[in-house]
């Protein structure tokens, strides 16, 4: 099966981005406005954001204009009927997802793909409110979809192997690097990376080193281009304890629980880059480690 037609369901940094690469990619694509509202501040943005990287050389406008006009913004779902393959970027909670799949069923085809771009929840739970359950598989793109290269294709419990090959093929005429997994909680990427970033904090709050010190010892002592503080205020860190949250959910160990200083930035609010605060603090530059954690905070 050869994907000529996709539809992304959600048109958030991580859904909007994966449709930019599918129009990069040569490909007609529809993305669906999961929220109420107009479409046309995400238009102008991506317009923006494709006119910099003209600017900039990374484009050319032939190309900004031929993506544009691959892709297409709706908020109706049903404008999706046709595609070949549907990936799923809404909001991560596990009960709207099932929902979605659910009303997707009754829109599309019966030979299309429907995907999810989950980080951590259980694709084969989502499959299992599906009636044709061979179709459904994870797709899990990485921030900024338009730059890394790795997908996660998840093979959940009743994926097909043509579904996989389908989709392995797919990632590869997106110019990405796929892995095929086996839906864990977490995947390869999460699961190691989650706990990673847990016995940082922990390593903070027992006094072993400070925020920056840390993050320095991992970027010279082990090569990683951000710190593990950087590297969580980059995805956000509700997205941080909301990973966390899940992978405790399947582990029940100590090791993957939400540390003190996680759960209090996100009931604060300082959930890092995307805030302006989190483990650092952005309103200044170069940012700093935020004053409020200098010191051991457990």
């Amino acid at each position: 099966m050869e994907i000529k037609k996709v539809g992304v369901m959600g048109c958030g940094a991580m859904g909007l981005g994966v449709a930019q690469v599918c129009a990069q990619a040569g490909i007609p694509t529809i993305a669906v406005k999961a929220t109420p509202g107009s479409t046309d501040k995400i238009r102008s943005g991506l317009e923006k954001s494709l006119g910099k990287m003209v600017e900039r050389g990374k484009m050319t406008a032939e190309k900004m204009d031929s993506t544009l006009g691959l892709l297409q913004l709706t908020t109706k779902e049903e404008d999706v009927a046709d595609c070949d393959l549907i990936v799923e970027s809404i909001i991560e909670d596990l009960e709207t997802k099932k929902a979605l799949f659910q009303r997707l069923e009754g829109i599309v085809s019966p030979q299309t793909l429907l995907t999810t771009n989950t980080s951590t929840l259980s694709v084969t739970a989502m499959m299992a409110v599906c009636k044709q359950r061979d179709r459904v598989a994870g797709l899990h793109f990485f921030n900024p979809a338009t730059v890394m290269k790795l997908v996660e294709i998840i093979h959940a419990f009743e994926t097909s192997d043509s579904t996989v090959s389908t989709l392995n093929n797919f990632c590869k005429k997106l110019g990405k690097d796929p892995v095929i997994v086996q839906d864990t909680t977490g995947f390869i990427v999460n699961r190691l990376l989650t706990p990673y970033m847990l016995s940082a904090i922990r390593l903070l709050e027992m006094g072993t080193g400070t925020i920056g010190d840390i993050d320095h010892a991992m970027k010279s002592g082990a090569a990683h281009p951000m710190g593990p503080f950087e590297l969580a205020d980059y995805i956000g860190l509700d997205v941080v304890e909301a990973m966390t949250l899940n992978i405790y959910q399947d582990m029940h160990q100590p090791h993957v629980s939400s540390p003190h200083t996680l759960t209090r930035l996100v009931q604060l609010g300082y959930l890092g880059r995307k805030t302006g605060k989190g483990f650092y603090d952005y309103s200044v530059k170069p940012p700093i480690p935020n004053p409020a954690l200098r010191h051991p905070v457990a």
